[in-house]
Formats: C-alpha cells, sequence, structure tokens
C-alpha cells in the first residue's frame, strides 16, 4: 500500500495536481496512506469520512432520491461524492469510496460490494473512472485494505490518463 500511494504522490506531484478523498467503508484510511508521503501539505487537502447516509445528504450534499432510487453504496452515490468533493476542497482529483466491507457480524451475510469513483477537474471539464470492486467474506480489515489498493489503482491511472 505504501508503494503505491508513493506511487499516487509522484504523479499528483508531476501533474502539480491537488487531491482530498471522500471515504466511507475505508473511514479515512486512504487519506492516512497518502498523507504520510513526503510533501504531501502541499498536494493533500484532506479527507471527509460520511460513515452514515445522514451525513452524506447534510455535509456532502448527496441528494436523498439519488440515495434512496439507487442505494447508498452506488456508482451514483460515490459519483456525487467525489464530484462535490471536487469542489468542497478545491482540488484537480478526488477519490471516493463507498461500501459493505463486511458481514455485519453474522457469517450468513457476506460481505458484498465497494463503488470506487475518481473525479478529475480537467479545465472546466469533470472527468471520471469507476471501479466496482466484489469483496469476500467476514474480514473487515482485508476488505478494507482491497477497497483502499484499488482505490488507489484508479486513483493513479486517472491521473496519469489525459
Amino acid at each position: 500500500m505504501e508503494e503505491l500511494a508513493r506511487k499516487v504522490a509522484i504523479a499528483l506531484m508531476s501533474k502539480n495536481y491537488t487531491m482530498a478523498t471522500i471515504e466511507e467503508c475505508t473511514c479515512g484510511l486512504i487519506g492516512a496512506a497518502v498523507a504520510s508521503q513526503d510533501y504531501a501539505q502541499r498536494w493533500y487537502k484532506g479527507t471527509i469520512v460520511p460513515f452514515t447516509e445522514e451525513i452524506a445528504k447534510s455535509l456532502m450534499e448527496v441528494p436523498e432520491y439519488t440515495i434512496r432510487r439507487n442505494d447508498f453504496v452506488s456508482a451514483q452515490v460515490a459519483s456525487n461524492l467525489a464530484l462535490n468533493g471536487l469542489y468542497k476542497f478545491k482540488v484537480n482529483i478526488c477519490t471516493a469510496v463507498v461500501g459493505y466491507v463486511d458481514g455485519y457480524g453474522s457469517t450468513d451475510i457476506p460481505a458484498g460490494e465497494v463503488q470506487i469513483c475518481v473525479a478529475k477537474l480537467v479545465g472546466k471539464e469533470v472527468r471520471f473512472a469507476y471501479n466496482k470492486v466484489k469483496v469476500k467474506g467476514n474480514d473487515r480489515g482485508k476488505n478494507i485494505e482491497v477497497a483502499m489498493e484499488e482505490a488507489l489503482k484508479l486513483t493513479l491511472k486517472h491521473i496519469i490518463d489525459d
């Protein structure tokens, strides 16, 4: 994870981009990984952890109908979070992650999926990249790690792609 976060940092600095994260299921750990890189204060602007639908609606301005129509763990919600994060933090790149990463304390309810959206502001145009990641089992820590890795990979790819 450290090496991947370092690659993201180098790519951001090489493009003179800034970044923020909006993290529900990864609990701010992606932000912690990138913020631990050298000179992070120059390019990393912070994270918001909207762990509930109420916070996503109030703080991140995700419309209630978007959540109701699509579910909280959806590409549409992740897209809203990433887009609003771009403007709230005034950054070039915002990575948003929402998902079900554990079995809710029951071996009968397996973990499900994680939705990742990376929004990139290029001039006045916003470009999006998406990934849906299937996670398995009840190992919350392992599933969060998988989500973090996939989010960092997508972020790196989206920074580099022009």
